[in-house]
């Protein structure tokens, strides 16, 4: 019974059916962009984050191998204004960096 009405209301309201799969099309359409584009933004941030593992692992890395050879390193007797300023940068790019990675992977 029910399903008589339907194909008469389709065969009456052509438009009608026309319009409604446009839209049924569309949707689908839609939904499978947005899943597309949320597994790109999810590989990208993948590359993001081992992009800054391999950094913030490289500069532990350099810090390690400093404190393994005492005898190579030499202490400056005083530094520079620049000397202070850079590694004062140095350490607030690091966090800047490590707060980056803790959004990324909040976000992700």
């Amino acid at each position: 019974m029910v399903q008589e009405q339907i194909m008469l209301y389709i065969r009456e309201n052509a438009v009608a059916a026309a319009a409604l799969t446009g839209i049924i099309l569309l949707l689908l359409l839609v939904l499978i962009q947005v899943t597309r584009t949320r597994q790109e933004v999810h590989k990208i941030c993948q590359k993001i984050r081992r992009y800054f593992e391999v950094i913030l692992a490289g500069d532990e890395e350099t810090s390690v191998v400093e404190e393994e050879s005492p005898e190579e390193i030499q202490i400056p007797v005083y530094q520079t204004m620049e000397e202070k300023q850079e590694t004062e940068e140095d350490s607030k790019d690091r966090e800047e960096l490590k707060l980056l990675m803790e959004v990324i992977s909040e976000v992700f």
